[in-house]
């Protein structure tokens, strides 16, 4: 459920702009900034969790950034100045980049190889689910009763899931290998337990303890260096392409659904977000609650790699179209795709990863793979408002349409398929 609290800030954020820009006099730059500096705190912050994670334990990191993310959203929604709700939003980016990788690594390592899929398939769904809500309270109430309601509302799930991470198990193989063999057999009767199924261990739990863990020398050895910058460049390239549909769909809606945004309109119609965009917003938004899961069952009948190829194949297709103006349908249905393509994309991902690379040094190597997918939200940062909001869309469309190129690229160059393995 912490994927749930962190995507309704990711959907949160461009929603506030249009009340925040009436009631702070703010620029285009400053909504850029916004964004940049949520994106930007999130790559220390999975590089920063990936060495507690492996040095400290993958719970750690998990109840350190979600108490993070509790703290700053409230503290947003109480913010008096732009430079002070933008310090909250780096810190939230932090929290961000600490959580997304970690609780992927943390249901991969406690999920059997038959149920791993579909484990990390929850994490994505409470995502989507989390971006909806987000988009469904900001219909309820932030022309109503303002964005500080609209926040704090929105951090009221914070609270519950910052206590119930506190009662979430170690890793048991974490355990295993820094050498706590009486608290990984300790989980694992208490996984059996609850899954009414008998533990078959003869003896005590032997494995081999693990020194050298969380160590940059190794992951960039030749064994995994490869695999390390095509999967970087994947997420990147994801990154830019799912962060900037989140940024850019609420403005191209805004503007009728044509690539020049028309920034003409009135000053009260400026300081209230559009009803009919908002429903708009949350009807793509239930493409990854649709398409997520017919991939995820897809990934385990076909395969990692054979996943991944057909899903780069559509997020191609529809980012293309997405280049021209071909009237309203053809619009929703690839802003819907493109949304539910990439968001499925970066699910399968999210399995693939840590199946690749050893429990001594999965936490760092996942984290800097995953840094790529918050570099490529840097990035649509810089692009979505210069680029589509002042000049015109149809150039953000094209460079979004030559990053899915890439991405199909970069996943035939994949090789290594890892469906139904236990992990290293």
């Amino acid at each position: 459920m912490s994927a749930f609290t962190q995507s309704s800030m990711v959907a949160l954020a461009p929603l506030l702009m249009t009340t925040l820009q009436c009631q702070w006099d703010l620029q285009t730059i400053h909504e850029v900034v916004v964004l940049f500096v949520l994106f930007f705190g999130n790559c220390p912050g999975d590089v920063i969790s990936g060495i507690i994670a492996d040095r400290k334990g993958r719970k750690v990191s998990l109840v350190l950034g979600q108490l993070l993310l509790l703290t700053f959203t409230v503290l947003s929604a109480a913010a008096s100045s732009y430079w002070f709700f933008g310090m909250c939003y780096f810190f939230i980016g932090l929290a961000i980049g600490m959580l997304t990788f970690v609780t992927v690594v943390h249901l991969s390592e406690m999920s059997p190889p038959n149920f791993r899929s579909y484990s990390v398939t929850l994490f994505f769904m409470f995502w989507a689910l989390g971006a909806l809500f987000s988009c469904v309270v900001s219909y309820l109430l932030l022309n109503s009763s303002g964005w500080e309601i609209t926040t704090f509302v929105v951090a009221v799930p914070h609270l519950f899931i910052s206590i119930l991470v506190l009662l979430v198990d170690e890793s048991p193989k974490y355990l295993a290998v820094s050498g706590q063999t009486a608290a990984a057999e300790q989980v694992l009767l208490k996984m059996a337990t609850q899954n009414n199924v008998e533990l078959e261990i003869e003896g005590r739990l032997v494995v081999e303890v693990e020194r050298k863990r969380g160590s940059f020398r190794e992951v960039v050895t030749v064994e995994h260096r490869k695999q390390l910058l095509l999967l970087f460049t994947l997420f990147f390239l994801a990154g830019l392409i799912a962060y900037s549909s989140y940024t850019m769909i609420p403005y191209m809606l805004a503007n009728h659904h044509c690539y020049t945004y028309n920034n003409s309109t009135s000053a009260p119609e400026k300081c209230r977000f559009s009803d009919s965009v908002l429903k708009e917003t949350a009807m793509i938004t239930t493409a990854e609650i649709i398409m997520i899961p017919i991939f995820a069952f897809g990934n385990e009948l076909f395969g990692r790699l054979k996943t991944l190829r057909l899903l780069a194949v559509v997020l191609l297709t529809s980012s293309f179209f997405l280049v021209f103006c071909l009237g309203n349908t053809v619009f929703i249905a690839c802003l819907y795709l493109q949304r539910g393509s990439v968001q499925s994309l970066s699910l399968i991902l999210f399995i693939y990863a840590p199946e690749c690379f050893p429990t001594r040094i999965r936490g760092l190597s996942c984290g800097l793979v995953v840094g790529g997918l918050f570099l490529g939200g840097i990035l649509s940062s810089s692009l979505v408002y210069p680029v589509g909001v002042l000049h015109s869309f149809s150039y953000l469309t094209a460079t979004l349409a030559a990053a899915a190129l890439g991405v199909l690229g970069c996943v035939f160059c994949l090789k290594t398929e890892t469906r139904g393995t236990d992990l290293p």
